[in-house]
C-alpha cells in the first residue's frame, strides 16, 4: 500500500490523486440476499452481532465476527460458507464457531472486551480482529490463531486511550473498522468518530474528523495516520428514544490508494441509512503521532459518494449495517458481501447478509 507522508502534496500529485479519485465505479446491482432471524441458536448460544466480515478467496470461506461483549455466550468468530447459484444465495452454512481468547489465553470476561472488525490474512493463516473497549475504555487490535488464540496485540498509540482528561476515543465510536493492504504488509484500523481531543461526534450540523491508522504488520509500529471526515447526522429522530448517530463503520482497502468507506446513519423513528464512498490517501494530510489536531486545519482524506442504502433501496429492508468485503466473481463482476449487526435485538432487528455484483470495481 502507498502511504503517503508529509505535510501537504504538490499541485501535480493533488491533481493525479483528483485523476484517481474519479475512478468511481458504477452502481452495484442487487444479487441477492438471505436473512436470518434474531431467535436463530446455535448450541444455545445466539447467533449475531455480526459486525465484520471477510472472504477467503481460496477456502470459499466467510469470517464473522459477532460483537457480543461475552454478555449473550463468549466472544466469538465464525466460519461462514454460502451456497450460490449464479447470484442466488440458496442457502448459508455456520460451517463453525470459535472462541476468542483473552492474552491468558482464558476466556473474557462478560463487558471486558467489546469484538468489532475482523480480517483474514493468508500469508499468515491469522485473523486480525478489533475491540471498541476494553474494561478500561481502551481499544484494542489483536491477531489471533484460527482458534481464537492471541498471538500478538499491536501498541494503541497513547492519543486513543481515554482518560479523565477528556482525551482519546468517544465510549463506543472506536476501532470500528480494519482492513489489511493489498499487499500483506499494513493493518489499518479506523475510529467510528473523532477522538475526544480533535472534535466532537457527529450532529444534524457537522460530521466528525474519525483517524485511520496505518500500522506494518510485521513490527505492529505505526506507519501513518489521517483524518476522515464523516457526514453529519442525515435526519432527527422522530420519536424516543430521541438517538440518532452517524460514522464509520467499516471500511475495505480496494486498491494501493483508495478504501470503500461505509457510513452508518441510525435516527429512532427513521431507521438506518447506508452510504458508501471511494476514498483516497492521495492529497490527505498525515497526522502521524499527532495527540490532537485541534487548531491545525488539517486537510482529510478526500471522498466521493459511490451508493446508498436507504429503507426501499435496491428493494431492501435494510438493517443495521457494519461489514464489507470482496466476495466470490460472479459471471466476470468482483462482488461485495454486506452483513448486518442484529445488536440481539429481537424487536424488529434481523442478521442481513446482500450480495451485490459490482461491475468494473
Amino acid at each position: 500500500m502507498r502511504i503517503l507522508c508529509g505535510a501537504m502534496l504538490s499541485l501535480a500529485a493533488l491533481s493525479l490523486a483528483s485523476s484517481a479519485l474519479a475512478q468511481v465505479p458504477e452502481q452495484p446491482v442487487l444479487l441477492d440476499e438471505i436473512v436470518l432471524p434474531t431467535e436463530l441458536m446455535l448450541d444455545g448460544v445466539p447467533f449475531g452481532g455480526i459486525s465484520g466480515l471477510d472472504y477467503d478467496a481460496a477456502n470459499d470461506i466467510f469470517y464473522a465476527i459477532s460483537d457480543d461483549r461475552a454478555q449473550n455466550g463468549p466472544a466469538r468468530f465464525y466460519t461462514i460458507r454460502l451456497m450460490l447459484d449464479g447470484g442466488e444465495i440458496t442457502g448459508l452454512d455456520v460451517v463453525s464457531t470459535h472462541e476468542l481468547l483473552d492474552v491468558e489465553g482464558q476466556s473474557f470476561a462478560a463487558a471486558a472486551i467489546d469484538p468489532e472488525s475482523i480480517r483474514f490474512a493468508a500469508d499468515t493463516g491469522t485473523i486480525f480482529w478489533t475491540s471498541e473497549g476494553n474494561a478500561e475504555g481502551a481499544p484494542e487490535i489483536f491477531e489471533a490463531d484460527l482458534d481464537g488464540n492471541v498471538v500478538r496485540t499491536f501498541a494503541v498509540p497513547t492519543a486513543y486511550i481515554p482518560d479523565a482528561d477528556g482525551k482519546g476515543i468517544h465510549g463506543n465510536l472506536a476501532f470500528e473498522s480494519l482492513s489489511l493492504s493489498l499487499d500483506g504488509t499494513s493493518v489499518l484500523v479506523g475510529t467510528e468518530n473523532g477522538l475526544m481531543q480533535d472534535g466532537g461526534k457527529a450532529t444534524l450540523e457537522a460530521g466528525s474528523p474519525a483517524r485511520i491508522a496505518v500500522f506494518d504488520k510485521e513490527s505492529g509500529e505505526l506507519t501513518a495516520e489521517y483524518i476522515y471526515q464523516t457526514d453529519p447526522i442525515r435526519v432527527p429522530a422522530s420519536e424516543e428514544p430521541n438517538y440518532n448517530d452517524n460514522g464509520l463503520s467499516e471500511f475495505l482497502v480496494l486498491d494501493e490508494d483508495r478504501i470503500i468507506a461505509v457510513e452508518r446513519t441510525f435516527a429512532s423513528g427513521y431507521g438506518n441509512e447506508i452510504a458508501f464512498y471511494i476514498v483516497t490517501f492521495d492529497g490527505a494530510e498525515a497526522v502521524t503521532g499527532l495527540e490532537t489536531i485541534s487548531g491545525r486545519d488539517v486537510r482529510p482524506m478526500d471522498k466521493q459518494h459511490w451508493f446508498t442504502i436507504g429503507e426501499g433501496d435496491f428493494g431492501l429492508d435494510i438493517d443495521n449495517i457494519e461489514s464489507i468485503t470482496l466476495g466470490p466473481v460472479i459471471d466476470g463482476d468482483r462482488t461485495l458481501m454486506i452483513a448486518s449487526d442484529n445488536n440481539f435485538n429481537r424487536a424488529g432487528q434481523f442478521t442481513q447478509f446482500v450480495l451485490l455484483a459490482a461491475p468494473g470495481l
